[in-house]
């Protein structure tokens, strides 16, 4: 966390409270498996106190000289899965007000490996499930799915889909 005191243009003064995390990359990955479903995780977020549906992704590791390769070393680590075509579709400030990092957003396509037990402890994964685009929407209107990053990744892989028709 830090703290600055700043003066704006009206010459008022203020605190701003703002983190900066110290990795390489972020990244999103919107993977989609050969059927057109979509991979998500089921991962605890401590903070809330629930489980939530999120697409994979994370922070980029030392050395990795890419979002890219960050982002494919997530989707492996955290789905089981390995994408044939891959593909950079976004790249987005989550919240600018408070943190100081770009989200390298990601559609991983003709996903193969496909495992529903595939389990991460070490991110608080408990499981992983495919979804249709269909109950995607259904799941995003009802409330269901409101991981931020994820939801701007889904309307990010929509335009770009909505793009290349």
């Amino acid at each position: 966390m830090k703290k600055d005191e700043l003066r704006f243009s009206d010459g008022s003064e203020g605190p701003r409270v703002w983190m900066e995390l110290q990795f390489p990359f972020v990244c999103n990955i919107v993977p989609v498996l050969p059927s057109g479903d979509i991979v998500f995780v089921e991962v605890y977020r401590h903070p809330v106190r629930r489980w939530m549906l999120e697409l994979p992704g994370g922070l980029g590791e030392e050395g990795e000289k890419s979002p890219e390769v960050s982002a494919l070393r997530e989707l492996k680590e955290e789905t089981g899965l390995d994408a044939n075509g891959f593909k950079r579709i976004g790249l987005v400030n989550v919240d600018p007000g408070i943190l100081s990092h770009d989200t390298y957003v990601f559609r991983a396509s003709d996903c193969t490996g496909w495992d529903a037990s595939h389990r991460d402890s070490a991110d608080q994964i408990r499981g992983v499930i495919s979804l249709s685009l269909a109950e995607v929407e259904r799941r995003v209107a009802e409330g269901e799915i409101v991981h931020g990053p994820t939801l701007i990744a889904l309307y990010l892989d929509k335009l770009d889909r909505e793009r290349t028709r």
